[in-house]
């Protein structure tokens, strides 16, 4: 699994704890030292919806998997009281289309309820844009939508699945940045889009925008996002993947 993108999160070697023991300096700067954010203790999650076309369901697996470790979902897993203190109090969910009205269509005969619109949905932490069955051009109303909800300094990650590629680099946001997508739509988006940096791999990362080729390697994708942000809850974390089937990082490291 070694060809799978990781997080970025690392830990001192020896000889880094060695030196931090040892300076006599106490600027961030010398000691070349990063701190991670406590992760938030709720978060707003937006699912973008800016096609009229179906929306494929196991595209929206991945908002599940993200949802399992809200203390809802963790308190349904028989966790012991350590895990549970872990986990997220709260995640809201919002399913986001222009009108904000009605419900939008869904693979296998299903149909999701549409909660906001462009015009009145909150911020978000988490943007997921999932794929559809087009690869017409957006309203100009959703690309300027998607480019300032993707360009807000406190939006902490934009997801995009699979097909979902197409509009996310529709936005412009993506100029001089690694993303990937499904390998059919590969040529057309090199082609149409050559100053994006398209890679061949499951799932790539680049700052805060993080891409899949599909609904399936979006699962492995959003699991690094959470053990990453999420690195102050890793036991929540690591039961919410275990009840989802994720594999422990151990074996992906191995």
């Amino acid at each position: 699994m070694s060809s799978t993108p990781r997080g970025y999160t690392t830990f001192p070697s020896q000889a880094d704890l060695f030196y931090f023991c040892t300076t006599s300096s106490t600027s961030e700067d010398d000691l070349n030292l990063h701190y991670a954010p406590p992760s938030k203790s709720s978060l707003k999650i937006g699912v973008l919806v800016l096609s009229p076309d179906q929306v494929q369901l196991l595209d929206l697996a991945v908002v599940d998997l993200l949802a399992k470790i809200s203390r809802n979902r963790v308190s349904k897993l028989n966790a012991p009281s350590s895990i549970l203190d872990e986990a997220v109090d709260e995640l809201d969910i919002r399913y986001v289309s222009e009108s904000g009205e009605g419900s939008f269509a869904v693979t296998s005969g299903a149909r999701m309820p549409v909660t906001n619109s462009f015009d009145n949905s909150p911020h978000f932490d988490i943007l997921i844009i999932p794929g559809s069955f087009t690869s017409s051009e957006l309203p100009v109303s959703a690309t300027a939508f998607l480019a300032e909800r993707c360009s807000n300094l406190d939006t902490i990650a934009i997801m995009s699945v699979s097909s979902g590629i197409l509009n996310l680099v529709q936005s412009g946001v993506l100029h001089q940045k690694r993303a990937t997508g499904p390998s059919s739509l590969l040529p057309t988006l090199q082609q149409r889009f050559p100053e994006t940096a398209w890679q061949h791999t499951p799932w790539t990362r680049q700052d805060k925008f993080w891409c899949s080729t599909s609904a399936i390697s979006a699962l492995d994708m959003a699991a690094a996002w959470m053990r990453e942000y999420f690195w102050d809850r890793r036991e929540a974390v690591e039961c919410a993947l275990a009840a989802a089937g994720i594999a422990p990082r151990d074996e992906y490291e191995g």
